[in-house]
């Protein structure tokens, strides 16, 4: 019952993303300012000039709609709410640092191939 609701939500967030920001130019653009666009463009010396913005936005949309799922199938498993709000924490930071790190090397593989 878990891993349905953890897919739904995976459904729910990337098509919301999808419909607020990717499909949008304007959104689009403030989404290459931000946090986690220059977070990768400083850390993995990316000019991200002759990649796509919409396949960049898409990875990104996907990435954190996994982060947001993952974090709620794994936290459904334990009963107490204190308990669900600290492991909440724990288990987003190291998804979100490995996550963005895998994307960051898979922009970085990208840009050197195009």
């Amino acid at each position: 019952m878990e891993v349905v609701f953890s897919l739904s939500v995976f459904i729910i967030i990337y098509l919301f993303y999808y419909i607020a920001v990717i499909s949008k130019s304007k959104k689009l653009d403030k989404l290459m300012e931000g946090m986690e666009i220059t977070y990768l463009k400083r850390r993995y010396n990316l000019s991200l000039k002759k990649i796509n913005k919409k396949r960049i936005a898409n990875v990104i949309a996907l990435t954190n709609s996994f982060i947001v799922s993952v974090t709620i199938l794994l936290v459904s498993i334990v009963g107490n709410h204190i308990l669900k709000l600290m492991m909440a924490f724990i288990i987003l930071v190291p998804l979100i640092i490995i996550s963005y790190h895998i994307i960051g090397l898979y922009l970085k593989r990208s840009e050197e191939n195009v």
